[in-house]
């Protein structure tokens, strides 16, 4: 079963980093994904009404896009839910195949740019 959880210790999200092979940021929050195999992790910070995905990144040998993405909607979630308005993964931060499939659009600044309210306060048509 897939689970997706936030990462309570430090010392985990640092060593969760270094098996995805992500720069560690101690100021970040982050998600992990598990489904009895590790599977990725997700750091994200915030900065006035944004938030900003600093990485989505698979564990070695692990391709299972559904959950990142799974895990992408989990961090968008808590993003709405502490009042963002915005979210941006910068380039480079995933893969190009979860970019894609994230629904993120690439902005003027080359960034990947989601607007978290409208997301969850409109319908499907309207976004």
């Amino acid at each position: 079963m897939l689970t997706v959880l936030p990462i309570q210790s430090k010392d985990e999200q640092r060593e969760l980093c270094q098996i995805c092979g992500v720069e560690y940021n101690a100021d970040a929050f982050a998600y992990r994904a598990d489904d009895g195999d590790f599977i990725g992790v997700c750091q994200f910070t915030f900065k006035n009404d944004c938030g900003y995905i600093e990485n989505l990144s698979y564990a070695p040998n692990m391709d299972d896009w559904e959950a990142m993405i799974i895990m992408l909607r989990a961090t968008m979630s808590f993003m709405y839910r502490c009042g963002l308005k915005s979210s941006i993964i910068k380039e480079g931060a995933t893969t190009d195949r979860l970019l894609k499939m994230s629904g993120y659009i690439k902005n003027e600044n080359g960034d990947y740019f989601l607007d978290i309210y409208k997301f969850y306060n409109s319908s499907c048509s309207e976004r």
